[in-house]
């Protein structure tokens, strides 16, 4: 599996597209998610928003399949 192209704030919506900011947040995943398992939490995302503090959200793999689609209604 290709990584993500960027990574999207489940929050604040802030977006990560530098590639080595993404490989960074995908090598520390793992750790992320076992400390938020410690605290007695589910993580949503592969990392902490850089604006954790005052968002709380987690960042999240983005593909490009969002609810905004190209094109017209099909009804």
């Amino acid at each position: 599996m290709a990584p993500p192209k960027k990574l999207v704030c489940d929050r604040c919506g802030l977006e990560l597209t530098n590639k080595d900011d993404i490989e960074l947040a995908l090598e520390g995943a793992e750790a992320w998610q076992a400390a938020v398992w410690a605290r007695g939490d589910e993580p949503r995302g592969l990392f902490p928003c850089e604006n954790y503090k005052s968002c709380g959200g987690e960042m999240k793999p983005f593909r490009g399949k969002g609810i905004f689609r190209r094109g017209g209604n099909t009804n």
